[in-house]
């Protein structure tokens, strides 16, 4: 499963910039993802149903208390390498660790219920750190293409990360629509993964990313902002991708 660690949704965490147009206005958040595969004579109308029962309990009373930082989507390939070894992600979004283990926490000790009737087993969960470079218009995405990254010699994150932010600016000044999210994974991963980060990049729907690509991915050879990320080197391949359908 060495092209499914650290897969992302594109999220809005409603976080704003300050007086500092500069500097990056996004804050690194958490997020689970669930590796899921179908229980024997189980389909997605199955894991759907139990996504909205699940939905209603974590809205609701102490659950809702805990969950009311979380929000939960899930991800359907769509062009992938390895189809057969996962039929959806369940990815879950946190603002930070201590909301995301209120959450776990709430789960582990209440949820026992639901787990019994979820319609799919879990072969991998991936906890991973995440941040936001920049967001669709409505902060929300409906599809989205993950790579595996490395760093060029000698830059760190945070240099790559600034540049990108200062690129993903400018792009959306020149009328570009996608979201993009650097993630890096943490417990488990796949042993021997041997990349820095994953990179995602999300439209508002299927079709918008291939629009995306028309109007602004076609024409971006004289961005100044864009040569300066690429002299920073380093390497993205593995490209997969998935449909978003949010839970909650």
């Amino acid at each position: 499963m060495r092209n499914l660690i650290a897969l992302s949704l594109v999220f809005s965490f409603g976080l704003f910039a300050d007086d500092h147009a500069d500097e990056p206005e996004y804050k690194p958040s958490k997020a689970e993802y669930y590796v899921s595969v179908f229980k024997k004579g189980k389909d997605m109308d199955d894991m759907m149903a139990w996504a909205k029962k699940w939905a209603k309990w974590a809205s609701e009373g102490e659950a809702g208390e805990a969950f009311a930082d979380y929000s939960a989507a899930i991800l359907v390939p769509m062009y992938v390498s390895n189809a057969d070894e996962h039929d959806l992600i369940w990815v879950g979004l946190n603002t930070n660790p201590e909301e995301q283990y209120k959450a776990n926490d709430y789960w582990f000790n209440n949820g026992a219920d639901l787990l019994a009737r979820l319609p799919v087993t879990t072969p991998q969960v991936i906890d991973t750190w995440q941040r936001t470079v920049s967001e669709t218009p409505s902060g929300q995405a409906g599809y989205v293409v993950y790579s595996d990254c490395k760093l060029g010699e000698g830059v760190s994150g945070e240099d790559l990360y600034n540049a990108y932010y200062a690129y993903a600016k400018a792009a959306q000044a020149q009328g570009d629509k996608a979201a993009r999210k650097m993630i890096f994974p943490g417990a488990g991963s796949t042993p021997g993964w041997d990349y820095d980060y994953v990179q995602a990049v999300g439209t508002e729907t299927i079709a918008g990313y291939g629009k995306n690509w028309t109007d602004f991915w076609s024409n971006t050879d004289d961005m100044p902002e864009l040569k300066a990320l690429m002299d920073l080197g380093g390497v993205c391949e593995n490209e997969r991708s998935y449909a978003v359908v949010p839970v909650k």
